[in-house]
């Protein structure tokens, strides 16, 4: 019993850090995207 809830607690974390890591990646994305897109509204004015 003691394996399986260690094995429960681990893909738990597992699952956690997939996540965090999923988060911070979109994040990183969205701000590429609006750098993009502050770029090329600057050109179109000019």
């Amino acid at each position: 019993m003691t394996e399986l809830g260690l094995a429960y607690a681990a893909m738990i974390g597992l699952i956690g850090v997939y996540v965090y890591r999923l988060v911070i990646r979109l994040y990183d994305l969205d701000a590429r995207l609006t750098a993009v897109e502050d770029t090329v509204s600057v050109e179109e004015s000019e």
